[in-house]
């Protein structure tokens, strides 16, 4: 385990450019990069921001041609009147510095909590949000409302044609508060983790147009039309975060997720078609405290974001940081 920065406030979500630059958001505001060992604040959020509990500046991504283009896509909560809500904008990075260009998505239900928050572009080439509950179990089942999903929209904002509610931006519906999206590197297939209400933490292989039950049901509770769990934790808590499959080396196909109450990475070794889930292990529980992503490196390593001075952590020296774990030879 190496340690490439420390002191940073609550950050959220890290992306690795073609040509090495960390790209990473803090919870209270912030975009900075690191490059060589320099740290760069390139963006610092402004109205209408909100920063309270878990909502903040939360999911980013970089445009698949983001060489080219320059764009960079951010979830982060605001408020609106008396409502707080989420959305979706996209901003340009030139010469070092980011600057707003346009709101993709807003209205996205948003609270202190359960506010969702990552953002991933898919295989297909559209961009995939996670939306939570705001502590409203209904909405999750409600379908003229974005909390509670899975959204597809395209880069620029529009609705792709194939989503599976004609007109609409949700991709699933029945989520408590996901928080992490990757897809199988061989199948295409996609998958979500999600904070259960009392233990029972989800992975979710996630189908276009399908209903994952919260809160009808959860854990190994069945209902009509509804699915369940790719693997849940039962009674014990995962509080799972950003994940990722690994790409390398000697995990080569795992699927890896962070835990922030959990405190651990969980590695899942999944059966060859994404179905079934082979082996559990829980690594470096406890070691690091709160842990909010795990990434891909483009070494063949695997980055991971802390998070113990999310008001929630004990915060250890150097909190909060980013490690780079490095698979010996």
């Amino acid at each position: 385990m190496e340690v490439v920065a420390e002191g940073l406030e609550v950050p959220w979500d890290l992306v690795i450019a073609d040509d090495g630059t960390l790209f990473v958001t803090t919870r209270p505001g912030k975009i900075i990069t690191l490059k060589d060992g320099v740290q760069t604040t390139i963006f610092t959020m402004d109205d209408p921001f909100y920063q309270d509990g878990e909502g903040g500046l939360l999911g980013l991504t970089l445009d698949p041609d983001f060489q080219e283009n320059g764009y960079l896509y951010v979830y982060h909560t605001y408020r609106e009147g008396r409502s707080i809500q989420n959305r979706v904008i996209r901003l340009i990075y030139k010469d070092g510095t980011a600057s707003f260009d346009r709101v993709l998505l807003d209205g996205i239900p948003g609270a202190r909590n359960h506010n969702g928050g990552r953002i991933r572009f898919g295989p297909d080439g559209y961009l995939y949000i996670t939306a939570g509950d705001r502590y409203e179990p209904s909405m999750a089942q409600d379908p003229d409302s974005l909390g509670g999903k899975i959204l597809r929209i395209a880069k620029d904002g529009s609705i792709p044609e194939d989503n599976p509610f004609p007109g609409s931006p949700i991709y699933s519906m029945g989520h408590r508060n996901p928080q992490g999206l990757a897809w199988h590197p061989v199948t295409g297939q996609l998958y979500a983790s999600e904070h259960g209400q009392t233990a029972h933490d989800e992975i979710n292989r996630i189908e276009p147009g399908a209903n994952y039950g919260w809160p009808i049901i959860e854990g190994d509770r069945t209902a009509e039309g509804m699915k369940t769990p790719l693997i849940h934790s039962g009674q014990v808590t995962w509080a799972p975060s950003g994940m990722t499959f690994v790409e390398s080396g000697p995990w080569k196909g795992k699927l890896v997720v962070a835990g922030l109450r959990g405190e651990r990475l969980l590695v899942l070794t999944l059966d060859e078609d994404g179905d079934e889930v082979l082996l559990a292990e829980s690594i470096a529980q406890g070691e690091w405290g709160r842990l909010r992503l795990v990434t891909n490196g483009p070494d063949g390593s695997l980055y991971v974001l802390t998070n113990n001075r999310d008001g929630r952590g004990i915060v250890r020296p150097g909190d909060d940081r980013i490690l780079k774990l490095v698979f010996e030879e």
